[in-house]
């Protein structure tokens, strides 16, 4: 009877170390895409000088979504840099701002952290 006992604690202990291994498991994923979430976001949070260089040319968002013909919304992110322009509209926003492309893109923190 004690040796039914033995199997059944055994049983019971790879049960309860096997469920731990589950629980674990399933928070790695979910807090490494929430680092990997936090690093694309502070990255992206450096990426553009666009809302800088409108402040010294004293212009507005609404300036340059009328100058570009897009949606006022969709420039606001860009400015914030909630989102990105693609490499297409950065060109149009330096010719809009009568600057080169490079003066738009942040590249000294960058490179420090090379």
């Amino acid at each position: 009877m004690s040796f039914i006992y033995q199997k059944i604690g055994l049983l019971i202990k790879i049960w309860l170390i096997y469920g731990a291994f589950l629980s674990i498991s399933a928070f790695i994923p979910i807090n490494f895409r929430n680092f990997a979430v936090k690093q694309q976001k502070s990255i992206m949070a450096k990426l553009n000088r666009i809302r800088v260089v409108l402040a010294e040319r004293d212009l507005n968002n609404k300036w340059l979504s009328d100058k570009l013909g897009k949606d006022p919304a969709t420039v606001s992110k860009w400015v914030t840099n909630t989102t990105q322009p693609s490499l297409e509209a950065l060109i149009a926003i330096a010719n809009a701002l009568e600057v080169p492309v490079q003066e738009l893109v942040r590249q000294e923190e960058f490179n420090q952290e090379k």
